[in-house]
C-alpha cells in the first residue's frame, strides 16, 4: 500500500506525531498514583526483575530499551514509553481501517474516515489515560494493532493469490501457499505470541484469529507451512516467559512469593491461572447489570452518536466483507462475554481492546458514509455535504480533546516524587522505614532499586526474612495508615511483629495528592511508644487568630518559615479550642486558593488520646505537622489558609470554612523537577531529625507525668 501512495504514509506518520504531542503534553512526570502498578512496572523495567502476575516479559524488555532514554528520570521515561507505543499503536489503527475500507470506491474517503476512526479511539477517555502513565494498555494497544496489521496483510495476499493462480497450472500449487504468505504468518504468529507479554487476556482473541484464517484459506490455514509455521511463531514468542523463573527470585510480593513461577505448574498459576478471584466472579442474573456497565463505558468513549455509528458499521462490514465481520466480531464478543463477568476496581481498562474493535466498527460505517455522499450526481450539492461531514466530525474530535484533555493531564502529578524527597530528608541516620510491600511499595522502593537513596535506611519490605530484632535501637517511621499496623491488615502491611500494638503513629510529614483526586495518603509517621502531646493549656501561639470554624475555634498558629521552595517543605503548628464535639471534622491547608491536604482533627490520634488522657474540656488542642508544597505550584507571594471540610475522601469531601493566616513567598524549586533527573535528597543531619521530643509550642505543656 506504501510503495504504490505515499499518502497513506503521511497520514500515518501525521497520526503518529499528532498523538504523541499530546499524550507527551499531559505525561506524568515521574511517580504516580493514577495505576496501582505503574511505579512497580517502572521499578522492573529498570532492574529486569518480574512483575505482578502475569510477568509481562515483553513489557518489561520494552521498558528496559526506554529506560537508557537520556530524558528525564526513569519513570519519567517508561512512561514515555506508554505515550510513544500508544501514539504508534494508533498509527497502526489507521492501517487496519485502511486495509478495512479497501473496498469504498475512492481512497481519500477511505483515508479520511480511517484517520477518523483512529483519532476518534487515541484520544478516547480510557485509552488516553493509560498513554500518560507506566502501564501495560497502551504497549498493548501498539502489539495488538500490530498483530491485526499482519493478519489483514496476510489475508489480503492469500486472497490475491487465489485469484492470481490460473485455472491450467499444477492442482497441488493451490494447496502451497506463497513465500510471501509462509512469512505474514510466521510474522503474525510470532506477533501474536509476543502480545501476550503485554497483556495476557490477547490469548482470548486466538478462536476468532483461526475462524479467519480458515475463512480466507483453509487449506493454508491447515497445511504445515501456513498454519504450522504461524504456530511456530506463536511458540517462539512464547519462550519469553522463560523469564519467569529466571527473575522469580526478584519478587518482594509475599502472595506472588507465596505461588512462584519455578516450575511449570507454578508457570500456568502466574500466568493463565493468575487472579482466579476476578474471573466469572458474578452470577448469571448480574448479566444485565453487567452489561449495563459496560454499555456505559462505552458511550464514555464514543458518545451516543459514535456508538450508533459502530452498529451501522458493523452492520455494513457484515454484508460488505463478511470475512472481516466474523473476525472483529468474534473479537469484541470475547472479549466482552469475559470482562463484564471480571471484578476490578480500574475495570474500564480491561475494555481497551473492546474499544479498539468498535472504533473500528465507527471507521467502516463512517466511511461507507462518506462513499456514498461522495456518489451524489449534482457537484454542489455533494460537495456541501461532504464539508458540512467533514467539519461535523472534525468538531466531534476537537471537542473530544478538549473534553478529555482536562481529566487525563497529569502534567503537574508530581505528588509521590515531591513526598520522598522530603520524607528521605527527613529521616533520621539508621532509621527504620516501614511500607507497604510488594506492588503498592514500589513508590518507596523506586528510590532504592532504582537510585541508591538513603543506603543507611532500613526499609524491612525489601529485606525478605529480616528479624525484628534488627529494628532495636533505631527510630521506626512508617509510610502505611497506622490502622495497617493494628488489625485492620491486608496482604501487603508490614509484620505485625515489626511494631507494638500499643504504639503511637504521629504524622510528621503531609504530601499532597489532592490536586490528582487520589485517596490513597501520602503521610511519614513516627512510630513511639509515647503518646503525642496533643493538648496544651493557656497556649500562647506565636500568631493570634481567635476565628471560630464551626464548632472549632483556631487560636492561633505557630509558622517555622515564612519563605518555601516549591517542591519543599512548610513546617505549621496549629492551635484548636473544641466549643463542642469534634464530630468528625476534616481539617485542611490550602496555599493560594489550592488545597494542600487534610486530615481528621489531631491527625488520627485524637479519639485514642482522650479515652487514654481526659485531658481537660478547656485545653488547646495542638497539630504539629510539616505538609508539601507542590513542585508545580506557582512562585510569588501566596495566602496561606486553614480550612474546615465535610464528608471524607478526595471527592466526597467540601470545604465548610476557611480562614487566611498570612502571606507566604514561594520560591523556584530547586534542583531538577519531578522526572528530570536523578531524584535530589539531602543528607541527613541533625536538622532534618524529627523526634518526639516537646513540640515548638508557647505556653505550658502537659507534661509526660501527665500522660503517664
Amino acid at each position: 500500500m506504501f510503495r504504490r501512495n505515499w499518502a497513506d504514509f503521511l497520514v500515518v506518520i501525521t497520526i503518529f506525531v499528532l498523538c504523541l504531542g499530546v499524550y507527551n503534553a499531559t505525561l506524568t512526570p515521574s511517580l504516580s498514583y493514577a495505576s496501582p502498578d505503574g511505579n512497580e512496572l517502572a521499578t522492573v523495567c529498570y532492574t529486569l526483575g518480574l512483575a505482578h502476575s502475569t510477568g509481562y516479559p515483553l513489557y518489561t524488555w520494552m521498558g528496559k530499551l526506554f529506560t537508557l532514554l537520556p530524558v528525564g528520570d526513569v519513570a519519567h521515561r517508561v512512561n514515555l514509553m506508554s505515550a510513544t507505543l500508544g501514539a504508534a499503536g494508533v498509527a497502526f489503527l489507521y492501517v487496519v481501517l485502511r486495509s478495512l475500507t479497501s473496498d469504498l470506491r475512492r481512497r481519500a474517503v477511505s483515508r479520511a474516515a480511517s484517520a477518523f476512526g483512529a483519532l476518534l479511539f487515541g484520544f478516547s477517555r480510557t485509552f488516553w489515560s493509560q498513554t500518560t502513565i507506566a502501564e501495560v494498555y497502551a504497549p498493548n494497544v501498539f502489539m495488538l494493532t500490530l498483530t491485526l496489521v499482519l493478519l489483514l496483510w496476510w489475508a489480503r495476499v492469500e486472497e490475491r493469490d487465489r485469484r492470481d493462480r490460473s485455472p491450467g497450472g499444477e492442482w497441488w500449487r493451490w494447496f502451497l501457499p506463497s513465500r510471501r504468505s509462509i512469512l505474514l504468518l510466521l510474522a503474525f504468529g510470532l506477533c501474536f505470541g509476543l502480545s501476550l507479554g503485554t497483556h495476557m487476556s490477547n490469548l482470548g482473541f486466538a478462536p476468532s484469529f483461526a475462524l479467519f484464517a480458515m475463512l480466507i484459506s483453509p487449506w493454508t490455514a491447515i497445511s504445515p507451512l501456513g498454519g504450522g509455521v504461524a504456530m511456530a511463531g506463536f511458540l517462539l514468542g512464547l519462550l519469553q516467559f522463560l523469564w519467569l523463573p529466571f527473575r522469580a527470585h526478584t519478587l518482594l510480593d509475599a502472595p506472588m512469593r507465596a505461588h512462584a513461577p519455578t516450575t511449570l505448574r507454578g508457570i500456568y498459576s502466574y500466568t493463565l491461572g493468575a487472579f482466579p478471584q476476578f474471573k466469572f466472579a458474578f452470577p448469571l442474573t448480574a448479566l444485565p447489570d453487567r452489561v449495563v456497565v459496560y454499555l456505559y463505558f462505552l458511550v464514555q468513549q464514543f458518545g451516543f452518536v459514535g456508538v450508533f455509528l459502530g452498529i451501522g458499521g458493523m452492520w455494513l462490514l457484515l454484508f460488505r466483507r463478511p470475512r472481516r465481520f466474523f473476525l472483529l466480531v468474534g473479537m469484541y464478543l470475547v472479549h466482552v462475554w469475559f470482562f463484564i463477568q471480571y471484578r476490578a476496581f480500574d475495570l474500564d481498562v480491561f475494555f481497551i481492546p473492546t474499544h479498539l474493535v468498535y472504533a473500528l466498527f465507527v471507521g467502516y460505517g463512517v466511511g461507507w458514509g462518506l462513499d456514498r455522499l461522495a456518489g451524489l450526481r449534482w457537484r454542489a450539492a455533494r460537495w456541501g455535504v461532504i464539508g458540512l461531514t467533514a467539519l461535523v466530525l472534525t468538531l466531534g474530535l476537537v471537542w473530544e480533546v478538549r473534553t478529555n484533555w482536562a481529566i487525563n493531564d497529569r502534567s503537574a502529578d508530581t505528588a509521590v516524587n515531591d513526598f520522598y524527597e522530603n520524607a528521605f530528608a527527613l529521616l533520621p541516620e539508621n532509621a527504620v522505614l516501614l511500607s507497604r510491600g510488594g506492588v503498592f511499595g514500589y513508590d518507596l522502593f523506586y528510590y532504592r532499586l532504582v537510585y541508591g537513596v538513603r543506603p543507611d535506611v532500613l526499609v524491612p519490605a525489601l529485606e525478605p526474612g529480616l528479624s525484628p530484632q534488627a529494628l532495636v535501637g533505631r527510630e521506626v517511621y512508617a509510610t502505611v495508615p497506622p490502622t495497617e499496623l493494628g488489625g485492620r491488615r491486608s496482604p501487603w502491611s508490614p509484620s505485625p511483629g515489626w511494631v507494638s500494638p500499643d504504639a503511637w503513629a504521629v504524622p510528621v510529614l503531609v504530601g499532597n495528592t489532592v490536586a490528582q483526586g487520589s485517596n490513597r495518603p501520602l503521610v511519614l509517621y513516627r512510630l513511639t511508644e509515647k503518646p503525642p502531646r496533643l493538648v496544651v493549656t493557656a497556649a500562647q501561639p506565636e500568631h493570634r487568630v481567635e476565628k471560630r470554624l464551626g464548632n472549632l475555634t483556631l487560636v492561633g498558629y505557630d509558622l517555622e518559615e515564612e519563605t518555601v521552595k516549591a517542591g519543599g517543605m512548610l513546617h505549621v503548628t496549629l492551635y484548636w479550642r473544641l466549643d463542642g464535639p469534634p464530630g468528625g471534622q476534616q481539617i485542611g491547608t490550602a496555599l493560594g486558593g489550592e488545597l494542600l491536604e487534610f486530615h481528621p482533627l489531631g491527625m488520627g490520634n485524637l479519639e485514642r488520646y482522650v479515652e487514654a488522657f481526659h485531658p481537660p474540656r478547656d485545653s488547646v488542642l495542638v497539630e504539629d505537622y510539616r505538609v508539601v508544597i507542590p513542585r508545580t505550584t506557582e512562585t510569588g507571594s501566596l495566602p496561606l489558609e486553614v480550612v474546615t471540610l465535610s464528608g471524607f475522601g478526595v471527592g466526597g469531601s467540601r470545604i465548610v470554612a476557611r480562614v487566611s493566616l498570612q502571606e507566604i513567598t514561594v520560591q523556584p524549586a530547586s534542583g531538577p523537577a519531578a522526572g528530570g533527573g536523578r531524584p535530589r535528597v539531602d543528607c541527613p543531619s541533625s536538622r532534618c531529625s524529627v523526634g518526639v521530643g516537646p513540640f515548638r509550642l508557647r505556653g505550658e505543656r502537659i507534661g509526660d507525668d501527665a500522660c503517664s
